[in-house]
């Protein structure tokens, strides 16, 4: 979250990778302060690394959503998946007309300069 740059924080998103069984990459939510963590991860899915969008009258750390392309390679297809930033919960996968390739870094950029 923006919003703390340079102040004390306790909220950490993480890119993971699962080569065991599950096959797949993932999001992870570490509190740094609580010690903490919960994970997103979905069999045969990558997603790119999540970004942060904060919720314009949010006043805590993780009050706003994820975002991040997902590649699944059986339909070689791509969706934007949106996370609740507090749970990880999915809610909301919009599809793409085209495949977004799979980068590991990703922005946020809240408006087109003027």
């Amino acid at each position: 979250n923006d919003r703390f740059r340079g102040k004390p924080f306790c909220i950490v998103y993480l890119h993971t990778i699962q080569w065991d069984n599950r096959n797949a990459m993932g999001i992870l939510k570490l509190d740094l302060c609580k010690r903490t963590s919960q994970g997103w991860d979905d069999l045969n899915l990558f997603p790119v690394e999540p970004v942060f969008v904060p919720r314009p009258e949010g006043t805590e750390e993780d009050d706003g959503v994820l975002m991040a392309p997902v590649y699944d390679p059986r339909t070689d297809g791509s969706e934007l998946y949106i996370w609740d930033a507090k749970t990880l919960k999915v809610i909301a996968r919009l599809s793409s007309p085209v495949r977004v390739p799979w980068t590991n870094h990703g922005i946020w950029l809240p408006g087109y300069p003027e």
